[in-house]
């Protein structure tokens, strides 16, 4: 009913700071979201007309232009309000990449990222799959196993390796014990994933064996 209106010729009640603490953000629209985020408009457009006037670029455009782009291509709008535009975008993009900042460049970078899921009661194996540039696309607890074993198939591995189309996988699993060394079937599994994962096309970079202490990684000690 309103929509395409200034927002001093919208009633109170239904402007989009009111609608979203009465109603909720799901009833908002696009360029009411826009709006509330950007807070105020330029010297002559409202914050509502100026919102539209950005929507009309289109998503996709917007996301592939710069600050300064942003600033000549709307009329009236100056850093700051380009920045907030980009901030959000990122903000969105980071919300559905969300290890998009994640690097596993060494085994001290895979301890810290699971340590704090570990489980002391039973080992758990989890698959990290990276691009070329080692940055986290997404990770799997693949399986759960006793105190002092766990089994996975190299297919339930593979699988989240053909699923996220990534480049290399890192393995790691748990040792409740606090032993930090591989045991003999810990090693043959290791080897069994290095020949599956080379027919498939992807790379085995490590398998990191973890502890509350510390951890063992067989590509430091050369047993990968």
């Amino acid at each position: 009913m309103y929509r395409g209106r200034r927002l001093k010729e919208i009633p109170k009640e239904l402007r989009p700071r009111e609608k979203m603490k009465n109603i909720g953000s799901h009833v908002l629209s696009d360029e009411e979201l826009l709006a509330l985020l950007l807070g105020s408009g330029t010297k002559d457009e409202d914050v509502l007309s100026l919102s539209r006037r950005i929507l009309k670029l289109g998503w996709d455009k917007l996301k592939g232009m710069g600050v300064n782009e942003l600033i000549k291509e709307l009329k009236g709008i100056g850093e700051a309000k380009a920045c907030q535009i980009k901030a959000l975008i990122e903000l969105s993009k980071r919300m559905y990449e969300p290890h998009a900042q994640i690097v596993m460049n060494t085994p001290e970078d895979v301890y810290n990222f699971l340590r704090d899921k570990m489980d002391n009661r039973r080992e758990h194996l989890w698959a990290l799959y990276l691009t070329p540039s080692n940055t986290l696309i997404d990770y799997e607890l693949v399986a759960i196993g006793k105190m002092n074993s766990v089994f996975a198939d190299p297919k339930d591995i593979l699988y989240g390796a053909v699923r996220t189309a990534c480049h290399s996988i890192i393995l790691a699993h748990t040792h409740p014990g606090g032993e930090h060394k591989p045991s003999k079937a810990d090693v043959e599994f290791t080897q069994r994933m290095k020949k599956a994962c080379q027919l498939l096309g992807f790379e085995l970079l490590d398998h990191i064996i973890l502890t509350k202490k510390g951890y063992f990684s067989m590509k430091e000690r050369e047993v990968l």
